[in-house]
């Protein structure tokens, strides 16, 4: 009797032990799910916070171009008014390479007053009758393009009257 009866503790006492191995290898594949979870997510938090810091760059780098566009003397009359005539002269005068040397690589600006209808090519020929200008090449295979438009004014300099207009900045890779 004595033999049975300690036949049956060992069987619950073998049982027992599975049950905890069991509990002990099933808490292992959690935590272990749990730091995989954790390194997942810290690893996308890390790439979003790359991406917004690039987002912001891009926007700094735009806004930069932008204030240098509209404060320098050699594009505006010195309010902050861009001057056609000066527009004009850069556009048919200077290469960009010049101002690449201030502003850095990959930019483009367009400025257009919204006097005229359409959109007519400011050349040494054409002005005044035209109302936009192109500092710097667009290039047409670039890559992430990003740009924006600031509202301006354009101070038409034969009529004497000043233009709304519009300045557009964009950088790419």
């Amino acid at each position: 009797m004595d033999c049975k009866i300690l036949g049956a503790n060992a069987r619950v006492v073998r049982r027992k032990g599975q049950s905890e191995i069991m509990e002990y290898i099933l808490m292992v594949v959690f935590i272990v799910a749990a730091i995989i979870a954790i390194i997942i997510f810290l690893t996308w938090w890390n790439l979003q916070q790359f991406q917004m810091d690039a987002f912001k760059n891009r926007q700094d780098r735009i806004v930069g171009i932008g204030q240098y566009m509209m404060g320098d003397y050699m594009f505006t009359n010195g309010d902050s008014v861009f001057d056609d005539a000066k527009l004009t002269a850069i556009n048919a005068s200077m290469n960009c390479d010049d101002l690449q040397k201030i502003l850095g690589t990959n930019w483009y600006v367009k400025i257009k007053a919204l006097d005229m209808g359409g959109e007519k090519p400011c050349k040494w020929n054409d002005y005044p009758d035209c109302n936009v200008w192109s500092i710097c090449t667009y290039k047409e295979n670039a890559k992430d393009r990003f740009g924006q438009n600031f509202p301006v004014n354009v101070y038409r300099k034969v009529w004497d009257k000043t233009a709304l207009g519009v300045l557009y900045v964009e950088v790419y890779s």
